[in-house]
């Protein structure tokens, strides 16, 4: 996991050596010694229980969906509570005490939230993508065309643009909480903000979807994980997400899904933050069109100056990139 706070591993016990031909006494013994150990791990697992809450981010969200069902069926005394609402507003649940988690696309801005405790687990990356209506022709736009789309209102029609056909184009617009609308705004607009369009009342990426597959003409973005067949993909400046065109800068809708926590020192809650960068979750993250922190390589601009790549020195390389190179608009 990529946090700004180390993390202890559990160390397992060694099992104790015994000589071959020892007596029968000695062998009871050891093989005594081996089932109170293995009674003792289950009772561990048995004991964990509690309750987790978790809300923000709705692209995260069908990762951490999935993980938490896993974690409770693992352990059954477990009960884990999993909400959208938007990356801002995991991040004020969370500072704010009303979930222990806070899911986010974004990185918490600390002048909004100046708390030492607040403790960044970096999970894994969401690319994001551009949809349209079904019977939209257009296969790619431009950062330009994006623009004057949704944001100075000079593009109207989807038969301005290379491809398209004789349609006004009917922008879908996520609600100001929503993490991937400050991304949106960032790294495709260049800082503008989208002013036409259908404003969505709460940041749902599953209504984005929904909104954009019924209404003719209309253009939104979700994250990549969500996509359905009832939408169509539009390309960003020829580029489609992927861990190479993100890593080679060429695909800039992304970003580093967080879970934000102030503190991380209970069982359960560090439990599950391990087990969302296991191996088991990290594959389902895969699955889910997530890129993982493996398959991605940072950003030269991400690594210290002078110091050479490796994965040791991945969360100081992630922190510095969040507070140089890939900080959020608050505005």
């Amino acid at each position: 996991m990529l946090s700004k706070k180390a993390h202890t591993g559990r160390h397992s016990t060694g099992a104790r050596k015994f000589m071959m031909g020892g007596t029968s006494l000695f062998l009871f013994l050891f093989l005594a010694s081996l089932l109170t150990g293995c009674a003792g791990n289950t009772q561990d697992s048995q004991d964990l229980s509690g309750k987790l809450s978790i809300s923000g981010s709705t692209a995260l969200k069908p990762l951490v969906d999935v993980a938490a069902k896993e974690f409770m069926h693992q352990h059954p005394q477990v009960t884990i509570k999993v909400a959208g609402g938007g990356s801002k507003t995991g991040l004020k649940n969370v500072n704010d005490k009303v979930s222990d988690i806070g899911n986010s696309d974004i990185y918490v801005d600390p002048a909004l939230y100046p708390d030492p405790n607040m403790t960044d687990h970096i999970i894994c990356v969401a690319p994001f993508v551009m949809i349209v209506h079904p019977d939209i022709t257009v296969k790619s736009l431009s950062k330009e065309q994006l623009i004057d789309i949704l944001s100075n209102g000079k593009i109207t029609n989807w038969n301005q643009i290379e491809g398209g056909k004789d349609q006004p184009i009917h922008p879908i617009v996520r609600p100001a909480t929503s993490g991937t609308r400050a991304t949106f705004r960032k790294y495709i607009l260049g800082g503008a903000d989208e002013l036409v369009g259908t404003p969505l009342n709460a940041d749902d990426t599953d209504a984005v979807v929904n909104k954009v597959a019924t209404t003719p003409g209309a253009i939104g973005y979700i994250g990549l994980s969500a996509l359905k067949p009832t939408v169509k993909t539009v390309a960003i400046d020829n580029y489609t997400p992927t861990a190479q065109t993100i890593s080679d800068g060429k695909y800039n809708f992304w970003s580093y899904e967080h879970m934000y926590t102030l503190g991380d020192n209970t069982p359960l809650l560090t439990q599950f933050l391990a087990f969302m960068t296991s191996p088991a979750i990290q594959k389902k993250a895969h699955d889910l069109s997530y890129i993982t922190t493996e398959e991605i390589k940072p950003p030269k601009a991400a690594i210290l100056p002078e110091q050479p790549f490796n994965r040791s020195s991945l969360a100081l390389s992630f922190s510095h990139e969040s507070e140089v190179t890939r900080r959020e608009s608050y505005n």
